[in-house]
């Protein structure tokens, strides 16, 4: 897979998780309060700047307070 497509499905991964943060109307640095993800790599996460591992995944959803599964309920272009 070429790096390209990568870094396209990464920023819809984070998008997806921006939007999450920001319809429960947290920031970045209370976000981080309700899990174990430091609030700087938040911002890197939602920008598609960092690959996440599974365990950080959990951490978002438990910060955010929603199913895994809602973590990763968004459309990616497969092609």
């Amino acid at each position: 897979m070429d790096s390209d497509k990568q870094k396209e499905y990464l920023v819809i991964l984070g998008r997806h998780l921006a939007s999450l943060r920001k319809n429960r109307k947290l920031s970045y640095r209370k976000l981080a309060q309700h899990c174990d993800i430091d609030y700087s790599d938040i911002r890197k996460y939602e920008k598609g700047e960092i690959n996440m591992t599974f365990l950080t995944m959990i951490e978002f959803a438990k910060g955010l307070d929603v199913p895994l599964k809602e973590i990763l309920d968004l459309e990616i272009p497969v092609a």
